[in-house]
């Protein structure tokens, strides 16, 4: 559920799931300057391990964690049949279109295929951000 958006003292939260650090590391360096709370997670099990918080707007989910096809966008679905609609940005290193298609049925924002081209990585970001503050 998308709370009104955060108390002045809180920035919204972004969680993001990928299984490689380095990815983390790199996606939270480039999503800083929004002034949003980056909560990072290496598996879909660690982040369903937790409790979703008032303060988060959305999530960028790895298509693939850990090598095993589609296990983001079934953390998406296990989310969205659990009620848990915030909007989702899908990142994929390889993907095709029935891996498309499928994240888009479980109401994915988009779908980005790796190397993704950053300024449109941050322009959906953004829209979420928008949508946040409009509510």
């Amino acid at each position: 559920m998308i709370s009104s958006l955060v108390t002045k003292n809180h920035h919204p939260i972004i969680y993001l799931v990928d299984h490689q650090k380095d990815a983390r590391t790199a996606l939270s360096k480039l999503l800083s300057p929004l002034k949003v709370t980056i909560k990072c997670f290496a598996s879909a099990e660690s982040f369903m391990r937790q409790q979703i918080s008032d303060d988060a707007i959305g999530m960028i989910i790895e298509a693939h964690l850990e090598g095993k096809k589609d296990s983001g966008i079934e953390l998406l679905e296990t989310l969205v049949k659990g009620g848990c609609h915030l909007p989702t940005i899908i990142l994929a290193s390889s993907s095709d279109i029935p891996t498309a298609v499928r994240a888009m049925r479980a109401n994915a924002t988009d779908f980005i295929e790796r190397p993704f081209i950053e300024h449109l990585l941050l322009r959906d970001v953004q829209q979420i951000i928008n949508g946040a503050k409009a509510h």
